[in-house]
């Protein structure tokens, strides 16, 4: 998907945990393609989308040790691995590792120390990437990889996301709309969803 060395190394540590790999990959290409048409909404740069894009290949590795908390576990993996990630500066596989861990259950949060230790920039980038990872990670359900892509409609009062899927779009879209909280909040508008024709 993309020439960037870092995330040639995110796959391959992707690989080595040989977790729901295809449906890590489809989470990648659909939280980087909102990423992409979101642009005018979140304006985070090459950095970022390379955080998000790891972050989406990794956000699912804590369930080789666990299913229970596997987005904390998560989290430690990303640290623990960070020798196999050297394209990233600490800082960054810091991030990757934070968005990993919030692309499920409670939000970002001060009372969080993890979220906490980060400055307001990096926290707000934690928030907009999370929440775009959500999405992804919902539209990626039940684990299927049959949303082929999605087409983003800005409005001025709400975000519209067409899905094309090969089946199942409803269950897709039940997925993505029980995860759309973090992102309603993060962007202050409302995000629908619509399967597209």
């Amino acid at each position: 998907m993309t020439s960037d060395p870092r995330i040639a190394q995110a796959e391959a540590l992707l690989e080595s945990f040989g977790h729901e790999i295809a449906h890590c990959r489809r989470v990648r290409d659909l939280a980087v393609s909102l990423f992409d048409q979101l642009q005018p909404l979140h304006h985070l740069g090459f950095d970022e989308r390379a955080i998000l894009e790891a972050a989406a290949l990794l956000h699912d590795i804590g369930w080789s040790v666990s299913g229970s908390k596997h987005h904390k576990i998560a989290y430690r993996l990303v640290k623990e691995n960070e020798p196999k990630l050297p394209g990233f500066t600490q800082p960054q596989i810091e991030l990757i590792a934070t968005v990993a861990r919030y692309h499920r259950k409670s939000p970002p949060s001060l009372k969080h120390d993890v979220f906490a230790a980060l400055g307001q920039r990096e926290q707000l980038a934690v928030e907009q990437l999370a929440a775009l990872l959500r999405i992804a990670d919902g539209l990626g359900r039940p684990h299927l990889q049959l949303v082929k892509h999605v087409r983003c409609e800005l409005a001025t009062d709400r975000v519209i996301v067409h899905v094309h899927a090969l089946a199942e779009a409803g269950l897709h879209i039940e997925g993505a709309t029980r995860k759309r909280a973090l992102f309603e909040t993060v962007f202050a508008l409302p995000i629908e969803f619509a399967i597209a024709a």
